[in-house]
């Protein structure tokens, strides 16, 4: 700003000092840490408000199974638990991003050799416009695929949270290759980066699903604070979200032919069992699982008045 003062107040004057017009290094350095500052606040605002919308989708849900009758309550929140242990599955399988081993999975994707791996070749490959720097647009595009992969077959998934994955897995590999703190990879950056021994570790990496945004505290403070509107328009998407919910799982009962009734039962194994049970899509299958799982509890409670 100061530089953009002087010589605007230079060119009304007919002597114009000659290093106003020379771009030195300081200006370049100058650049490049006003670039990094923006990108450092596109990315803070970006992480705060992923926070307000996992916030404000974990109250609509709570509304939503509180505006179900008792049965399909129960159902829904089998089906969450489901689709939780899905999630940490799918997790543990990510590859770390940045690494050797994922990078070698997108070049391998492009039909190349796995063991032909070369960190130049997949920089210049990467490196969209040519000006040998991978900016935050060439770094996500990298993570994509793995993404996607990462949510496939999930039941409501959120683009909010595709994109917050992709944002956070670019953030850690600036963290860990930009040596000149500008927010960008250079190619001698990632050809340094490749020759370490952090480049080949297989640590595990915490997804969107693994993270803890908010505590119940947070939450709590969090909904009180919604103005009349807010609260009246989550309560609105709730109530869609619960009608459609009710919809998936009268098409799910019918889809697995199994009899979901048996989750009426304030019984954890029942319903553990019958979740078991619509995997194998077989009726005899599921009256089985769900028999054994009734005469086990009989029995249990057989023991305790005996003692």
């Amino acid at each position: 700003m100061e530089y953009k003062q002087k010589l605007r107040k230079a060119k009304m004057d007919d002597n114009v000092p000659e290093e106003l017009y020379t771009f030195t290094h300081d200006d370049l350095k100058h650049l490049l840490n006003e670039r990094h500052e923006r990108l450092k606040q596109m990315d803070d605002q970006r992480r705060k408000e992923f926070k307000k919308f996992e916030m404000e989708k974990e109250l609509k849900h709570r509304m939503a199974l509180r505006a179900m009758n008792e049965y399909d309550r129960k159902v829904q929140e089998a089906l969450d638990e489901e689709t939780q242990t899905m999630k940490k599955d799918k997790a543990q399988k990510l590859k770390h991003p940045g690494n050797k081993d994922q990078l070698q999975d997108v070049w391998e994707a492009e039909g190349f050799d796995r063991d032909t791996f070369d960190p130049k070749t997949f920089f210049r490959m990467h490196d969209m416009n040519g000006d040998n720097e991978w900016d935050l647009f060439e770094m996500e595009a990298i993570f994509e695929k793995e993404v996607e992969e990462l949510f496939d077959g999930l039941p409501d998934v959120d683009e909010d949270e595709k994109y917050e994955e992709v944002a956070r897995m670019r953030e850690h590999v600036v963290e860990h290759m930009d040596t000149s703190g500008d927010g960008f990879i250079q190619l001698e950056e990632f050809l340094e980066y490749s020759k370490g021994k952090e480049f080949d570790h297989n640590d595990p990496w915490e997804t969107v699903f693994d993270d803890q945004l908010f505590d119940e505290a947070e939450l709590t403070e969090f909904e009180k604070n919604l103005d009349t509107t807010d609260t009246k328009e989550l309560e609105e998407l709730a109530k869609k979200e619960a009608l459609t919910r009710e919809e998936k799982i009268k098409k799910y009962e019918e889809e697995s032919k199994i009899n979901m009734d048996m989750l009426k039962e304030h019984s954890e194994k029942l319903k553990e069992a019958i979740m078991a049970a619509n995997k194998f899509k077989d009726l005899e299958k599921a009256k089985q699982l769900v028999a054994d799982a009734a005469a086990g509890e009989a029995a249990a409670a057989g023991q305790k008045v005996a003692t």
